[in-house]
Parts: structure tokens; sequence; C-alpha cells
């Protein structure tokens, strides 16, 4: 019988949900099958169900993951930047043009909004959860002030990212979509 080293699960689940993550930014929660995603994982359909209870479970984990990840980038991002430079430097990077290109690796909410949107309550509740942490690494970079205002205004400014990176993807003239993220970036940070 051939044995596995003790963090074999852990690591393959790890897999299933990058992979997961990566195929939902790019086609779509409904576009990817289980066995599609399996196979691009390098494991079999069978496998599936020793990791995940239902394509739900994995679309829950797949959006807290992917959402994650944005946020441990733009963190470090913030924290490493000049002194005063963190929110420029959390604008700049995600209202990329890179960032815009790159669909499948890139932050999971402008991808996947909308379905989540209609998805069940536990997935929901993950991205809620990850958009208030998104929230919080941009207020860590917000001015002083009444904490009730800082936290609006990352609100906002969360939501104006997501959603011109949405728009940019959506339209189909490349200098419209430049020109909403020049647009946003400017209304972020001002002139």
């Amino acid at each position: 019988m051939m044995r596995y080293p003790k963090d074999h699960k852990a690591r393959t689940r790890r897999r299933i949900v990058e992979t997961a993550a990566r195929a939902f930014r790019d086609k779509g929660i409904e576009g990817v099958g289980v066995a599609d995603l399996m196979a691009q994982a390098g494991l079999t359909h069978g496998g599936f169900y020793a990791h995940f209870a239902s394509k739900d479970a994995l679309v829950e984990e797949a959006c807290r993951h992917g959402i994650g990840a944005t946020i441990e980038t733009l963190d470090f991002r913030a924290r490493n930047a000049p002194p005063g430079d963190g929110l420029r430097t959390i604008v700049r990077a995600y209202l990329s043009r890179s960032h815009r290109d790159d669909r499948a690796g890139g932050c999971i909410m402008p991808s996947l909004a909308g379905e989540i949107a209609r998805h069940g309550p536990a997935t929901r509740h993950a991205v809620t959860d990850q958009l208030r942490a998104l929230a919080e690494v941009i207020a860590r970079q917000l001015p002083a002030g009444e904490p009730a205002a800082r936290q609006r205004r990352a609100l906002a400014v969360a939501a104006s990212l997501v959603g011109a990176i949405a728009l940019a993807r959506a339209v189909d003239d490349p200098a419209l979509s430049d020109a909403i993220l020049d647009a946003t970036r400017a209304a972020v940070l001002g002139p």
C-alpha cells in the first residue's frame, strides 16, 4: 500500500481550491464543471468528494481563497510603500492594465460578483467577510479621522476598484477600458 505524506490531503485540497479559483475567475462558476476542474488539477473526478461535500462548498472556499490572496498582496504592497503612499499603491496596483488583463489571475470579485449575488448564503457570507477585510486594508491607508467616516470611504474605494475592473473588462473598446481605469484612479486619489 502506498503511503502519502501527512500533509498530502491538505496540499491536494489547496491545489483543488487554487485551480477552482483560477477557473471560476476565467470561465465563471457555472462555466466550470467538477470533472473539468479536477482534470485541470491533475486529479480524478471521484476524488472531489473526498475533499468537498458539493460544488457549492468548493465555490465558497475558492472565493474566500481568491479574494484573500488579493487582500494579502495589496496589504503587503501598502505596508512596503513609502510613508503616506499606501492608498496610492493599492489603487495603482488594483487599477492596473495588467490586473484588468489577467482575469484568471486577478481579483475574484470583479469576475464573479454577479454570479455570487445569486449563490447560496455560505458563499455570499465568505465574500462579505473578505470585502470587509479588503475595506480594513484600505482604511488603514486613509488619513486619521472618525472611524465610521474612514470605514465608509474605505467601502467606497473598494466598490470603486472592483466596479472599475469589472467594467473595464466588460467593454469592447480598449480606449474606453483604459479611460475607466484612469478616471477611477483619479476619482479615488484626487488630482
